[in-house]
């Protein structure tokens, strides 16, 4: 009696492993390379707001290798290209640091060409965001699927600043900073050249600039309506298949087996 008590307590709980696992099935995974793409078109013109300078153009594209996972936190370690560009209008009365009356930064082909990944780390350039664990990537990254990265609640960083480069010193540079309650900023990052005593290519002249001293730019937007990460284009790879055995066909066996016990007994 005692051997077939542990033998039916032995199969439900097997049973119920096997059920609990069926919903422990990993999310899909998206192999190969990626691109997050985020520019002014995403934004409602409305909400791209001038409080320094007029600057309202703007384009990102950086490429990273794959695979795409939720839950994960990508950083200048897994990027391999950044293109961007951003342009305006600056202040001229009084004049911003550079003392243009507009730029056009563009390193994009047909400009002066993308940012490698060992540029962008040369240049103390950062990129940071995180996937939350809870989403869906067969629709794409929605900026609402991305988890703070710090206490403020920023979710995306991207500060192409030029720091330390010993071929020029430029003012214009963009930093963008996007945060979790749909509110961001756009500005120049800050540079300076007393450790390098490179110039800027256009006045001839060391740069000493700090961040939003050229432009600034206020963002508002809804998270859950800018995709960041178009897909899935690469083929979608399931994680790997949990086995699932019916709990009906476990309690079936349980049962079978205590029958033929029985007979035996008698």
């Amino acid at each position: 009696m005692l051997q077939t008590f542990r033998f039916l307590v032995l199969t439900l709980a097997l049973s119920a492993h096997c059920a609990a696992s069926a919903w422990a099935t990993p999310k899909p995974t998206i192999e190969g390379p990626f691109t997050l793409s985020l520019d002014n078109n995403d934004f409602v013109r409305a909400n791209i707001v001038t409080e320094f300078s007029r600057v309202r153009i703007f384009d990102f594209d950086l490429d990273f290798e794959g695979p795409l996972r939720a839950g994960e936190l990508y950083t200048n370690i897994q990027l391999t290209e950044v293109r961007y560009a951003v342009r305006g209008g600056l202040e001229t009365n009084p004049p911003t640091p550079s003392g243009f009356p507009a730029f056009a930064l563009v390193r994009q082909a047909g400009g002066e060409g993308p940012i490698s990944a060992e540029e962008w780390r040369a240049q103390a350039s950062q990129v940071a965001f995180r996937i939350s664990a809870t989403a869906n990537l067969l629709d794409g990254v929605q900026l609402s699927e991305l988890d703070p990265i710090d206490k403020q609640g920023r979710i995306l960083e991207i500060d192409a600043r030029e720091w330390g480069r010993l071929d020029r010193a430029r003012y214009h540079p963009p930093q963008l900073w996007l945060y979790a309650d749909g509110t961001g900023q756009l500005r120049n990052s800050n540079n300076s050249s007393k450790d390098t005593g490179t110039v800027n290519p256009a006045t001839r002249e060391e740069v000493h600039v700090g961040f939003g001293d050229e432009y600034i730019t206020r963002l508002t937007f809804d998270p859950s309506e800018i995709t960041i990460i178009r897909g899935p284009e690469p083929p979608i790879v399931p994680g790997p298949p949990v086995p699932e055995p019916g709990t009906a066909l476990l309690l079936g066996l349980g049962l079978a087996g205590l029958s033929r016990r029985a007979r035996i007994r008698n």
